[in-house]
């Protein structure tokens, strides 16, 4: 998850694999709702509870692959500015390489959503690009904390399982899952964006700002903070091992 960026030409050479991998990401998310969503898909799920199920399994299994991918690799297979972030605050990635990876994922997120609409045509349109909404009657302050807490929760566990080398190569796998528990559980009630990468391009092609900045700040916030702690309990040598490398370093 966490990568060494040595040079400027390792940083433009990891930064493009964010690109890369944040596109196919995207594109992979928005076909899923189009053959998943779309009434006239012959794979359509009509119970949302059902979908977000199926969705779910997907996306860990893709997030999980992606990591561990070659680019995955060299990168750190961030694919989330939250991550980006968590590995920042937690003093385990450099300052300079933050904003490189973050405008990298961003720019995957719109291009990978743009493809996918490409590929699908007005069915992608019709799904409104994959963008993200709330169950109706979601407030802001409980959509923020349902979607930030969610996403805390993955992160404490990968903080947990940082600490123990032995399990160093099963981080793509817990992040995955995490994420793919989350999609099934809080699908019908927050969209469980739970990523701004997953949120920025559908909401930029398909003009829909709605609760935007909720899916945006919630998950680097959240990310953030257990960073921060993270951090702390290494500082003061309260949580055990130095913590292991990731795939990308092993």
């Amino acid at each position: 998850m966490s990568t060494s960026v040595q040079s400027r030409a390792d940083l433009v050479r990891h930064s493009a694999y964010e690109f890369a991998l944040t596109t196919v990401l995207l594109f992979a998310v928005v076909s899923l709702i189009r053959w998943l969503a779309h009434p006239g898909s012959p794979l359509a799920i009509g119970d949302p509870d059902t979908l977000f199920a199926v969705a779910g399994v997907a996306v860990a299994a893709l997030i999980a692959g992606l990591m561990y991918s070659p680019p995955g690799r060299g990168s750190g297979g961030h694919m989330h500015p939250g991550v980006t972030v968590f590995l920042w605050s937690s003093g385990l990635f450099p300052s300079r390489a933050v904003l490189p990876y973050v405008t990298a994922q961003l720019a995957g997120s719109a291009a990978g959503t743009a493809l996918a609409g490409l590929v699908w045509g007005g069915a992608v349109r019709q799904v409104g690009h994959g963008a993200v909404h709330p169950a109706p009657g979601t407030g802001t302050v409980e959509l923020f904390l349902i979607e930030g807490a969610a996403l805390a929760a993955v992160f404490v566990t990968v903080a947990l399982v940082m600490t123990r080398p032995a399990l160093g190569a099963l981080i793509p796998a817990v992040i995955g899952i995490g994420v793919g528990v989350v999609v099934a559980a809080l699908g019908t009630v927050t969209g469980a964006s739970i990523n701004p990468a997953r949120a920025f391009g559908p909401a930029l092609l398909s003009g829909t700002y709605e609760h935007f900045w909720n899916y945006m700040i919630a998950p680097v916030v959240a990310p953030a903070l257990v960073g921060l702690a993270h951090r702390a309990l290494r500082t003061r040598g309260a949580a055990g091992p130095a913590p292991s490398p990731s795939p990308a370093q092993a």
